[in-house]
Order: structure tokens, then C-alpha cells, then sequence
């Protein structure tokens, strides 16, 4: 890098891309993923939360009083960006359309996926899930799934070891 400016590799990040197989890798081991969506006045709103991947879609859960119930009706335009959990400068952003949906057994398969999976991949005792399907069993709880039309990804760790390094990923 050294015909390059030291700014190059913050402004020219290709290089510094997850591929495939790491994206499916941070997904698949991640809890909890960043979502968004948009006022009625056009400004942007983020909050933590926790997914479950069902049937190859990015799935979480909410009732009707909550502001992103309200504007992913209005406008389903949304993006979830998750971190690798052993380097959060791994992220992954998904960018998309949410469906929304109220579907009981897909609640209850939703639960058991947020179970097993803060459960370290254990299957949960069945009193677990029963007591959990119980938690989120409000009449007004739906589901809202991320139909994904675009994925990005960022390596921080590999743009700095690069920056320190001084080779070049264009060459």
C-alpha cells in the first residue's frame, strides 16, 4: 500500500468483504441483530433484537403497540445488521422488505428457536417452552420476517491487520 494514501483502504473497503460462507457463519451463530425502520416523518429509528432464522427468513417478534409493528406496516423497507458474537468489527447488514404475519405455531416454532439458540444449540426442556410459548402468547404478537434483497458485510479486523501490515489487497 505503500503507492497508495493511507486513507485508501477506510474509503476502498471491497477488499475487506465477508464471503458467503462467513455471512452464513455470523447468521447462523448470532443472537441478536440490530433492525430498522422509518417514521411516518421519514427518520430513522434502530433497536436490538433477538431473531430466529425460520424457513430462510430472518424472523423476529412483536406486538401491535410498538412503533416498528406501525411503521413496517406503513413502509416494510427495513435492514438487520448482525455481528459476528467473537468480533462485533464482523457485521453483516441485510437489507430488505418485512412481511408481517400472526401465526401461532410459527410463534411457538420461533420460541423454541430463541431457546435453543441462547441454549448454546441444547434442546430446552419442554416445561422451558411451554413457559416461554406462555410469555409470548399476546393476541396482538406477530411475527415480522425479512425478505432480503441485498447483503453487505464488513471485515474491520482484516482492514486493520492490512493497514498494519502494509500489503496491498488490490494488487
Amino acid at each position: 500500500m505503500a503507492d497508495r494514501p493511507l486513507w485508501f483502504a477506510r474509503r476502498e473497503i471491497a477488499p475487506f468483504t465477508l464471503d458467503d460462507e462467513e455471512v452464513e457463519r455470523i447468521v447462523d451463530t448470532a443472537t441478536h441483530t440490530v433492525v430498522s425502520w422509518v417514521t411516518r416523518d421519514h427518520q430513522p429509528v434502530q433497536a436490538v433484537m433477538v431473531y430466529v432464522e425460520l424457513d430462510g427468513l430472518l424472523t423476529v417478534t412483536s406486538t401491535t403497540n410498538r412503533a416498528k409493528y406501525h411503521a413496517w406496516r406503513r413502509n416494510p423497507a427495513a435492514s438487520f445488521c448482525i455481528w459476528d458474537p467473537a468480533e462485533i468489527g464482523r457485521q453483516v447488514t441485510l437489507r430488505g422488505r418485512v412481511g408481517i404475519l400472526r401465526d401461532d405455531e410459527l410463534q411457538r416454532r420461533w420460541t423454541e428457536g430463541f431457546l435453543t439458540k441462547v441454549m448454546g444449540g441444547h434442546t430446552p426442556p419442554a416445561e422451558l417452552v411451554e413457559a416461554e410459548v406462555a410469555r409470548f402468547a399476546a393476541p396482538d404478537r406477530h411475527l415480522m420476517q425479512l425478505h432480503v434483497e441485498r447483503v453487505l458485510s464488513h471485515d474491520l479486523p482484516r482492514l486493520l491487520k492490512t493497514e498494519r501490515s502494509g500489503d496491498d489487497p488490490w494488487s
